[in-house]
């Protein structure tokens, strides 16, 4: 993500801290003093290099995605785990699978990010990368069958967000 151009006041932002960062890390100073000459002196083929490591933002709709897939399989996995007669249900069934590296490059990223963080510990475990495109429209599906129990939970009809083991075979299916 490379902008094409930027206005006086952004280069000599730059430009400075660049200078900053010359003097703060002596051992990347002359990287450093490389940006800072491309911003400097307005060399626009060359913002990409100085912006390499700036990506697109995720959308807060993209980040609200990968926070209800999450909590939701915190709810199964939580569910599962506290259901005394499983019914034949097994910690794969509620195993939350990852994204795909390759279709799901943000989500899988932030998923990753979370991980490091701590955030999510029950559901964020081991591998997060599917390596597989069936996870898209899987948790799609699952979040759609999920959205009525939700309901109900939240008006009170159901008081937990612990479910029966018919629950969770509906939400996988």
């Amino acid at each position: 993500m490379e902008p094409e151009t930027l206005t006086p006041v952004e280069r000599l932002q730059l430009i400075n801290q660049f200078r900053i960062l010359e003097k703060l890390y002596p051992e990347q100073a002359e990287d450093y003093e490389e940006s800072r000459d491309i911003i400097a002196n307005g060399y626009t083929i060359q913002y990409g290099e100085v912006f390499s490591e700036v990506f697109e933002e995720m959308s807060m709709d993209e980040c609200k995605y990968v926070f209800d897939v999450l909590d939701l399989h915190r709810t199964l996995i939580n569910s599962y785990q506290a259901l005394s007669d499983k019914k034949g249900l097994t910690p794969e069934d509620v195993r939350f699978r990852g994204f795909d590296g390759n279709n799901e490059t943000k989500r899988y990223a932030f998923a990753v990010h979370l991980q490091k963080l701590g955030k999510w510990q029950e559901t964020l475990t081991g591998g997060l990368n599917s390596h597989s495109q069936s996870t898209m429209s899987r948790y799609l599906l699952m979040l759609e069958r999920f959205e009525p129990i939700k309901q109900e939970i939240l008006a009170g009809l159901a008081g937990n967000w612990l479910l029966s083991a018919e629950q969770i075979r509906e939400v996988i299916g």
